[in-house]
Parts: C-alpha cells; structure tokens; sequence
C-alpha cells in the first residue's frame, strides 16, 4: 500500500527543536486550498492509499475533519498525526465522527524532564492529557523520535505505551532536516546496539513495534513478521506531499519532484526521475557495495542530509565496520 504523509498546515501551537516542517504559529498563506486538497484526494483515489495528516499540527487546520471525511469516502485509510496536547473531548468526538483510522502522538521520553526539554515545558502531561482523553474513543500509536536525550529510554517507552493503551510504537531515528541537528543523532555504533534491543523486545511484546528512518533494522530483524523491519521506502512505498503541493520522496528528504498544482500526482509518482532512481537502488559507496542493499538500502534522507546525494551511503550504518 503506498503510504502518504501529508503536510496540510505549517501551524502548529508548539515550537519543537528538531521539528522537521519548522513550524510556525500561523499558516502558510500559500497552503493548498479546500478545494485543492479536495483535488488531489481526487487524483489519489485510485490508488488506494493511505494518508496520514500531519503537520504543523492538522488539528489547526480549519477544515481538517472536512478533508478527512472526504477521503474516508473515497475509500482512503486516513490517519492523524498530532502531537496530542488539542485532544479535547470534542476533538476526539471528531475525529471518531471523521473515520479516521489511526491517531499517532508524539511522546519522546517517559518522563516531563525529556520530553519538554525539546517541546517544551508543560507539553508531556499535556499530552498524557490528550492520550487519556482519545483511549478507548480511538486507536492510537505513540511516535518517539530517538535522540541523544532519550535513546536509553527505549524500553521504558515501550512499557509506557502498553500501559497507555497504544496499539503500537513507533521509532523514528533522527535525520538532520528542518530543525534537526546533526549533533543530536546517536552514533552509528549506538544505533546498531540499540536495534538488535529493540529486535529482542518486540518478540516479547504484543504491541506493533516499528522502525522508521533506520532501514537497518531490516538485516537485524530478519524479516520477522512482529518486528516490523523493511528497507528505506522514500519514494517507492511512501510518499511526501507539502502545505504547499511540493512532492518528495519522504518528509526528511527535502528534494522536490513536482508539484500537484502544477502536474497531476499520479503523473509525478510514475514518471519522476527522482523517484525511478531511488526505485532502482543503484547506491553509491558501501550501500552499493552491500550485501543487504535491497533487504536495507540505508536511509536515503540521512544521505541527503550528509552529502547532499540520495544516492550516497548512509553515514549512521556500522554494518561491516571493525
């Protein structure tokens, strides 16, 4: 199924660190309209996918549940992605009302003093708020995005999601983009470590535990089913619409490849060269030289963000290292 990370807003009420879309209080005045999201949900139809509104926060957007709906309609699996503190009970009501399927929250440390210290102060019980508030209404997964700060609370987090009510956990490794510094990605050997624990932990855990933007966990995970490993899906299995109808292969890689105002999507998805490259995975350096370079194929935004080439070798990988 492709996957469809919409960026319906830059607004959001929070001012995070390394936020990816640098967020601002007010919107964009160039967001894509009512009626131009309407026609791109349209074009997309067809191809059955899903979409997760994200942001910015969506919930800021004035006619999100409209958006929502629509897709639901149109047979789409839509998601929300928010960072939870708007969560009130009449949000909730609809958001239930709207067929969303899923909500993700942004949760990252499992205590105020980490998760505040890039959020900001009073965000974490805000949010546990906001979660206590949707359990029960609707399905929810929590997002961590591992950083220097927190990556020794992994199975911590994964214990607090359990007891949440999360169906599942989902770690985004940082990739330097937006307001994303290098100095906050743990080192490669630290990544490598902390995914063989990660692949030790899902095996006993019942909740959905995945791996995003660190492609490696493919090779350690060995295709468990529960482990929920896969190689790097920017612009083969996933994609990255802007508030603005910029498309790129994924929210981290912030190469454009077209725009839906200007050419349909369906268009740009199948005829891109960007995307044909990154398809066929003609890598350079050691992601070329892999033997995993289909099982992982190293992450392609992490190789942008270093060397300014989707095609280089991902920096954060220790894979065959002495």
């Amino acid at each position: 199924m492709l996957i469809i990370a919409w960026e319906v807003t830059a607004a959001c009420n929070l001012h995070c660190e390394y936020c990816r879309a640098s967020a601002t209080e007010e919107p964009d005045k160039d967001e894509l309209s009512t009626e131009e999201a309407l026609h791109f949900i349209d074009e997309v139809a067809p191809l059955s996918p899903m979409i997760i509104l994200s942001g910015g926060e969506p919930l800021l957007r004035p006619d999100i549940f409209r958006l929502a709906e629509y897709a639901s309609g149109k047979g789409i699996r839509v998601a929300l992605a928010t960072n939870g503190t708007l969560l009130s009970d009449p949000i909730v009501e609809k958001i239930a009302g709207s067929s969303i399927r899923r909500v993700s929250i942004s949760l990252d440390g499992i205590d105020p003093d980490t998760h505040d210290a890039s959020r900001g102060r009073g965000t974490y019980e805000r949010t546990l708020m906001g979660i206590e508030t949707l359990r029960d209404e609707v399905p929810f997964q929590i997002n961590m995005t591992i950083t220097r700060k927190n990556f020794h609370q992994v199975e911590a987090m994964m214990d607090l999601a359990e007891d949440l009510g999360a169906v599942a956990l989902h770690l985004f490794f940082l990739v330097p983009t937006g307001r994303g510094r290098e100095e906050e990605l743990i080192t490669p050997g630290e990544e490598e470590e902390l995914l063989h624990r990660v692949a030790s932990e899902s095996e006993r855990r019942t909740m959905e535990i995945k791996v995003t933007c660190a492609p490696q966990y493919a090779r350690i995970a060995g295709g468990g089913s529960k482990k929920m490993g896969s190689s790097c899906l920017a612009g083969t299995g996933f994609v990255f619409i802007s508030r603005r109808g910029d498309v790129c292969p994924c929210g981290y890689l912030p190469v454009v490849v077209g725009n839906v105002r200007e050419k349909s999507f369906i268009d740009i998805w199948e005829n891109s060269p960007v995307l044909k490259e990154l398809r066929a995975r003609d890598l350079k350096g050691k992601c070329g030289e892999c033997s995993y370079r289909r099982v992982c194929g190293g992450c392609r935004a992490r190789a942008y963000a270093y060397t300014g080439d989707y095609l280089e070798s991902d920096p954060l990988c220790s894979f065959g290292e002495e």
